[in-house]
């Protein structure tokens, strides 16, 4: 019952405000989870920029990706089958890339707001509960849990791992 709630309710965080992009220029996004996994991110009433299909362009495909696997995660949930980890797992790594696009996309600041925040603590939940189970079950089993549970987590984690990584990499080389 968790697991179908915590999906159910970050797919529903997509209709809350999940971001605003700008630009140098002034032109100034704002958009919803779900009008960015749907590429209908409004464009500046003021300005006749292009902002909006850079935005959707460059984090749309990863909106829509994470929406898939939270309503396939709350759909898989419901009929009472396996799979609900992998699709928060995969949610959560799609957000992540959200998050990375939304920030490269921007010259003159972006900012995530409660839609984003709140459908990756809910999909972040509801994948810890799912490896905790997991990890459990093969405890029981007499399986190695440890080893498990990190590569699981590493996986998870891989886009911000990268970016971090790369990150120190450049601060090594100009330093």
């Amino acid at each position: 019952m968790i697991s179908i709630t915590a999906f159910a309710a970050a797919g529903l965080a997509f209709a809350l405000p999940f971001g605003a992009v700008s630009s140098c220029g002034g032109e100034e996004v704002r958009f919803t989870g779900v009008e960015l996994a749907t590429f209908t991110v409004p464009p500046d009433t003021e300005t006749e920029g292009t902002l909006h299909t850079e935005v959707e362009r460059n984090a749309g495909f990863f909106a829509f990706l994470a929406l898939v696997a939270a309503v396939s995660g709350a759909v898989l949930a419901l009929l009472g089958r396996g799979g609900g980890g992998i699709c928060a797992s995969l949610a959560i790594v799609a957000l992540q890339l959200v998050l990375w696009a939304v920030l490269l996309t921007s010259d003159g600041g972006s900012e995530l707001f409660i839609g984003y925040w709140l459908s990756l603590l809910l999909l972040v939940l509801v994948a810890t509960a799912h490896l905790v189970r997991t990890v459990r079950a093969r405890r029981r089993r007499g399986d190695s849990s440890w080893r498990y549970a990190l590569g699981r987590i590493a996986l998870v984690l891989m886009p911000s791992l990268a970016v971090v990584a790369l990150g120190i990499l450049l601060v090594l080389s100009t330093g």
